[in-house]
C-alpha cells in the first residue's frame, strides 16, 4: 500500500498476505496464481458473497499492548477456520489511536482466520498517510455509512487487551504473555510483513534501549521495505539494533518461510510473523512462537519470553 494500494479499489493477488492492503480502505483479496493470470487477461472472479462482520474498536492501547495483540485476540476467538467466507471491517472510537501500520498488522493476520478479506475505513489517517508518502492525489475517503448493517456484530476494548502470544504450532494457540514467563527462547526474529514497519523497529529500539540481547539469542531482524530500511537507516534505528546484537536481514519474506534464519533442531524461536506451522520455518523440530515487537525486543533481553513492562516502563515509550 506504500506505492499501489489506493482507498476503494480491488486488489487481488497472489500472496495469502494481500489483505494487508485493507489497512488504506481497499478490498485487498488473495487467490491464487490460475485466478490473478485470468484478472490480468480481463477475467472475472467469482467468489460465494461473504458475510460481513462488523468489528467494533473502543479504548486506546496501553503501553506495552500493540495492534498485533488485537490480531491475536481475533485469532483466539475466532480460530484459523472461523473468518472462513467472511470479511472483517473495523470501525469504532478506537481507530483513532491506530496508525497505518498498526492497521496493516490487523488486516494482514485476518489471513491466518481464512477470512476473505479485513477491512479499515480511509479517515483522515489514511489521508495523513497518503500525503506523506507523496500520493495525495489518490486518497479517498470511505467510511461505512452510521446505519450499515453487518451478518454480525462484535467488539475489542483496546484499553482491555495485554501482550498475547501465539503457541505451536498454530496462530490460534493464543495465550497471555504472562503465562509463558518460563519459555526459554533461543532465537528472537522482528520482520515479515506482519511487523516490519518503521515503528515496530522505533518500539523495539527504545525497549532495548541499547542493551545487548542476551548472549544465547540469535537476535535477527528484517525491515518490511526498502523505504523503510532507509528511514531506519536515516534515523540510525538500524545501528541501535545492531549496537544491540541484531543482524539484519533483507527486504523479503527470508526467515518467515524458511529462507535464512532457520532455528537450531528442537529451538525455541519467537517471531513477529503470522505463521508458525510446523516446519514452516526451514526446521522441522524447532517450536515457533509469535508475538509482538515489544514481546519480541524484551524476550531478546532477557531470554524467555517477556512482556515489555517487566525490562522497561513504557509509558515513556
Amino acid at each position: 500500500f506504500e506505492r499501489f494500494g489506493i482507498p476503494g479499489k480491488t486488489l487481488l493477488g497472489s500472496d495469502s498476505h494481500t489483505p494487508t492492503g485493507g489497512a488504506i480502505g481497499m478490498l485487498a483479496i488473495g487467490a491464487g496464481g490460475l485466478d490473478v493470470a485470468l484478472a490480468i487477461a480481463g477475467e472475472p472472479l467469482y467468489i460465494k458473497m461473504p458475510q460481513v462482520v462488523g468489528v467494533r474498536l473502543t479504548g486506546r492501547l496501553r503501553p506495552g499492548v500493540s495492534a498485533k495483540d488485537a490480531a491475536l485476540e481475533m485469532l483466539r476467538r475466532h480460530s484459523v477456520r472461523g473468518g472462513l467466507g467472511k470479511v472483517f471491517e473495523y470501525f469504532g472510537e478506537g481507530l483513532a489511536s491506530l496508525n497505518i501500520r498498526d492497521r496493516s498488522t490487523i488486516t494482514n493476520m485476518g489471513a491466518e482466520m481464512g477470512a476473505t478479506t479485513s477491512i479499515f475505513p480511509s479517515d483522515e489517517m489514511v489521508r495523513d498517510f497518503f500525503e506523506r508518502e507523496g500520493r495525495g492525489r489518490d486518497w479517498v475517503g470511505l467510511t461505512a455509512d452510521g446505519n450499515a448493517d453487518y451478518d454480525s456484530l462484535e467488539e475489542i476494548d483496546l484499553s482491555e487487551l495485554e501482550p498475547l502470544a501465539a503457541l505451536p504450532d498454530m496462530p490460534d494457540k493464543v495465550r497471555p504473555v504472562s503465562e509463558l514467563r518460563n519459555v526459554k527462547v533461543d532465537q528472537v526474529f522482528i520482520g515479515s510483513c506482519t511487523n516490519a514497519s518503521y515503528t515496530d523497529f522505533v518500539k523495539a529500539a527504545r525497549i532495548l534501549g541499547g542493551r545487548c540481547a542476551n548472549e544465547n539469542v540469535s537476535f535477527v531482524a528484517a525491515p518490511g521495505s526498502r523505504q523503510i530500511f532507509l528511514e531506519l537507516l536515516r534515523d540510525g534505528v538500524i545501528a541501535k539494533l545492531v549496537e544491540s546484537g541484531a543482524r539484519i536481514m533483507e527486504c523479503g519474506c527470508g526467515a518467515c518461510v524458511g529462507i535464512g534464519q532457520a532455528p537450531q533442531t528442537n529451538g525455541v524461536s519467537l517471531r513477529t510473523s503470522n505463521r508458525n506451522f510446523k516446519g514452516r520455518s526451514g526446521t522441522l523440530e524447532s517450536s515457533i512462537y509469535l508475538c509482538s515487537p515489544e514481546v519480541a525486543a524484551a524476550s531478546a533481553i532477557t531470554c524467555y519470553i517477556t512482556a515489555p513492562s517487566a525490562v522497561c516502563d513504557c509509558s515513556v515509550h
